[in-house]
């Protein structure tokens, strides 16, 4: 059986073991999470994520690790995975902070506001969770129009990306949060 969901306290455990497992084998790592992951430890926005969205280097001992947890926890295969690559390519900007240091393992997530251009970049229907996402990061940087929207997301990702998808999404996070902002003709 393997787990759906993996919690807060589920996570910070892993990361200690994953830790220990690499001052076990002399290695160092940097994680650059983002996505669920980085709405449940930075923002307590969900209680849980299905994946741990990550960007970090490789190598056969850091897989043997993975794994390893893995099976330990019951964890489905691909609970950590580097799919953020793609989506990555558009940023032209980022802004990592370190949010948890341990002796062999630093752990680093994108501020809110490059959080927030980001959802919008993907502006992916249910059952992904953007657009509450991006609703809850509008509310926690008290961004009260679309123009401001709009600058963190040229700041982030440029606005030649903000297509017709974009466009509506964010539409819809407006007619939803009850914003009195002007809407975009699509």
């Amino acid at each position: 059986m393997s787990l759906d969901k993996m919690s807060k306290e589920l996570f910070l455990e892993i990361l200690e073991i994953l830790d220990k497992k690499l001052e076990e084998n002399r290695l160092g790592l940097t994680l650059n999470l983002y996505g669920g992951t980085v709405m449940m430890v930075c923002f307590d926005a969900r209680p849980a994520t299905k994946d741990v969205d990550a960007l970090f280097e490789t190598s056969p001992i850091i897989d043997s690790i993975l794994a390893d947890i893995a099976e330990t926890y019951g964890l489905r295969r691909g609970w950590i995975n580097q799919d953020i690559k793609e989506p990555l390519k558009s940023i032209k900007k980022e802004d990592l902070k370190e949010i948890y240091k341990f002796k062999n393992l630093k752990v680093l997530a994108p501020s809110a506001e490059q959080m927030l251009a980001m959802k919008v970049l993907s502006a992916r229907p249910e059952p992904y969770k953007d657009f509450n996402d991006a609703e809850y990061l509008i509310m926690y940087l008290k961004l009260e129009t679309l123009e401001e929207i709009i600058n963190i997301f040229d700041k982030f990702i440029g606005r030649r990306y903000l297509g017709d998808r974009q466009k509506m999404f964010l539409n819809y996070v407006g007619k939803d949060l009850k914003m009195l902002w002007e809407e975009f003709s699509i």
